[in-house]
This record gives structure tokens, C-alpha cells and sequence, in this order.
């Protein structure tokens, strides 16, 4: 680890076109930042970049330990009361975002909060996407509050997660003492596979193709999330954003189908032993005591012990089967971080934007300061990362 920030140059890119100067160093980056969720990767935030999924211009601060690239923080920039206002690209996609840091120069985030500070890059920082388990990020934001930035924060979701590290088997006996219980799991999923011909298909990478992202998206079509007005991922950003990852490596989908038809699907996304299950549903002809979409998951979880994947992650949000199946689980933040009479009024307006949003007979007021804030004239599941149609977040 490096003792002094002397050697760290940090560099203001802005546009989307400077991608083209440092793509390749950013992906070498992520190979050694290795607890970056997916969501830190080039593909992802390219994608948004590329489909006008972001409220403001590309800006990218980054630090350099000689030609190698140590530290990144993907933003979109936009103006508000005079402030400037910076938000992580990506933001209004259920994930984790924030700073992209190669853990052996951790002395390049008080360089990159000097930068910050000294040129105003912003005025504001926002995120709505905050784990608590992001040092890197969450550093940056200690950094900047010694600089005299003005930060608040409220937990957004919790995120249940299981801990693996072990075999499938081991887990459950850990999770599921009582081994009655264990063995109604494994009754349901004999009775399911009694019913009919069930196949798993599982497609990795570039082995998840343009029909792949079709059938999913039809599956979602005909589930429950199709009720709710979530099922988005025929629309042409979410088949962008499935390809993109899986040409870079990071998506995973199983396909389960009864007798040759498409009946569930889970979408992934997975790095540095982390598994994300990010897209599930199942199509409601067949929501039945079968419970396929739960026996899809434990075949998803028992795959994942074979790979040796550390961390399942069911990201954002409640929901009776994440509580099921974890074995632990943390949080995730709005947060606002203020400089100056304006930053700071401003990341005041965003706390209350946050407490208004629990006062129902609030709520019209707060919608127009909500799309005031986020600089969007229509409430949309890009901008809005308190919406939850599109992705796995549970606000």
C-alpha cells in the first residue's frame, strides 16, 4: 500500500467519448478491485451512457499511479439552484454504486477528494444506490466531509444476502437445522421434476444470445411482474443492457422449462465471487404447489456453492424468499453530501425529499420536488431511483 498520495495523479475526463481513452484500463481496474460489485463495471455504466439513461453530461474522476489507473468515480453532472449535483452512472437501476478502487492504493481517495475539492467539481454528491459494505465509496464521503461537505443519509433497502463458502448441503444444514423441513425442500423439488420433463439450461457470457434475452423477456411477459407494469426487459435499454454484460463476461441466466415450454427464468450478474440474482420470474400458468420458482432459486443457489461463489446477493429490497434463503443481510443508503450555502441547501432538500416520501398526503408535492431534484420532466424508471418496475429494487 502506497504512504503518501504524492505519486497519484489525479484527471478530470468529460464526455462520453473519453471512454475511448482509458476503456481498457478501466476494465483492468475491475479485475483488481475485487470486492467491485458488476455494477462498477465498464459494460454497465456504458450501456446507460450509450442509451441516454443518465440525468446529466458524463464526467469521470480518475487516479493514476503512473500509467496505471487505480481509482475511478463515474459520474453524471447537472445543475440545479446554481449547485452542481453529481450521481453515479447508473443511478435509477437497483444496484451498488459508487467509487471504483484498487484496494492496494486506498491513499488515492484522499487525492481524488483534494481534486474534488480544489476545482468544485461538484456541489452536491447523490447516490441512491449506497451499500453499507462499499469502503471505497463510503471512505470518499468521509474524505470529502472533512473538506467541509455536509452529508446526510437513510437507509433505502435492506439487502439479504447468504454467506456461502461451503457446500450446498453444508449451507442448508446451517440454514435449516430441523431436518424435517430440509426434506419437504427436497420432497418439492423430487415432486417437480415427477411432474413433468423439467430441464435446466444454465447460459453463461457470451453464451446468453439475442433469443436468450427473448425468452426471458417473454417468460416476464407472462408473470406476475407483467401486472405490476415491471415486466421491461423486452424493451430495447434492458436487451442492451443483457447483452453488454454478457459480451463482457458478467451475466448468468438459468432457463427452466416443463415439458419444452419456457416456464421460469433467473437473470444474474457475477464477479469476484460475488453471485447478484438480480431478474426472477416464472410464468403464472404454472404458479401452483410445484413452487418452480423457488426450486429454480435452490438450484441457482446449489450451483452457485459448485462455483465457489462467496457472497449470493438478492440486492435491493423485501421479499419473503430472500428472508428464506439468507443467511445475512445489510443495507443500503440514500445518501447526499453538500459544499457550500447552496450544496448544502440542496443536499437539505434531498433529506427532505426522503422524509416527504413517507407522508402519503404529501405525496403530490413531493413528486414535483422529486423530479425538480432529479433534473427528469417525467417520472421514468431510468431517472426515478425510487421506483420499482424496473429491476429488483423493493422500495
Amino acid at each position: 500500500m502506497l504512504n503518501s498520495n504524492r505519486s497519484i495523479s489525479i484527471q478530470i475526463a468529460r464526455g462520453a467519448q473519453s471512454i475511448s481513452e482509458f476503456g481498457r484500463d478501466w476494465d483492468d481496474l475491475f479485475e483488481r478491485a475485487v470486492d467491485a460489485s458488476p455494477y462498477l463495471s465498464r459494460p454497465w455504466a456504458s450501456t446507460f451512457i450509450a442509451e441516454g439513461r443518465l440525468p446529466g453530461a458524463p464526467l469521470f474522476v480518475l487516479a493514476w499511479c503512473g500509467t496505471r489507473l487505480v481509482a475511478l468515480l463515474p459520474l453524471a453532472i447537472r445543475s440545479f439552484l446554481k449547485a452542481r449535483i453529481a450521481a453515479p452512472i447508473g443511478t435509477g437501476q437497483g444496484s451498488y454504486l459508487g467509487l471504483l478502487l484498487d484496494p492496494g492504493y486506498s491513499v488515492a481517495v484522499e487525492a481524488m477528494a483534494d481534486r474534488i475539492v480544489s476545482e468544485k467539481i461538484f456541489d452536491v454528491y447523490y447516490s441512491a444506490d449506497l451499500s453499507s459494505q462499499d469502503a471505497a465509496t463510503n471512505d470518499l464521503l468521509d474524505e470529502l466531509t472533512k473538506r467541509g461537505y455536509c452529508r446526510r443519509r437513510v437507509v433505502r433497502n435492506p439487502c439479504y444476502c447468504i454467506r456461502l463458502g461451503a457446500s450446498f448441503d453444508e449451507y442448508l444444514k446451517r440454514k435449516i437445522p430441523r431436518g424435517e423441513r430440509r426434506y419437504k425442500l427436497r420432497y418439492q423439488e423430487k415432486k417437480l421434476y415427477k411432474s413433468a420433463d423439467v430441464r435446466v439450461t444454465r447460459y453463461v457470457g457470451r453464451d446468453i444470445t439475442p433469443e436468450v434475452n427473448r425468452r426471458v423477456a417473454d417468460i416476464q411477459l407472462e408473470s406476475w411482474m407483467n401486472r405490476r407494469g415491471a415486466a421491461v426487459l423486452g424493451q430495447p435499454f434492458y436487451q442492451k443492457l443483457m447483452a453488454n454484460m454478457a459480451e463482457g463476461g458478467f451475466g448468468r441466466v438459468w432457463v427452466m422449462t416443463l415439458d419444452g415450454d419456457d416456464a421460469a427464468f433467473a437473470y444474474s450478474f457475477v464477479a469476484h465471487g460475488q453471485h447478484h440474482y438480480y431478474w426472477p420470474a416464472f410464468k403464472l400458468k404454472y404458479e401452483s404447489s410445484l413452487s418452480i420458482g423457488q426450486m429454480l432459486l435452490m438450484h441457482v443457489i446449489r450451483e452457485a456453492c459448485q462455483d465457489g461463489i462467496l457472497l449470493f446477493d438478492f440486492v435491493h429490497g423485501e421479499a419473503e424468499y430472500k428472508r428464506f434463503w439468507s443467511t445475512d443481510s445489510y443495507s443500503v443508503y440514500r445518501a447526499a453530501a453538500g459544499r457550500g450555502v447552496c450544496g448544502r441547501f440542496v443536499a437539505g432538500l434531498y433529506f427532505i425529499e426522503w422524509q416527504l416520501a413517507r407522508m402519503k398526503w404529501l405525496k403530490s408535492f413531493y413528486r414535483r420536488l422529486k423530479m425538480k431534484l432529479h433534473g427528469v420532466k417525467h417520472e421514468t424508471a431510468a431517472f426515478d431511483p425510487q421506483r420499482k418496475a424496473s429491476g429488483p429494487a423493493e422500495v
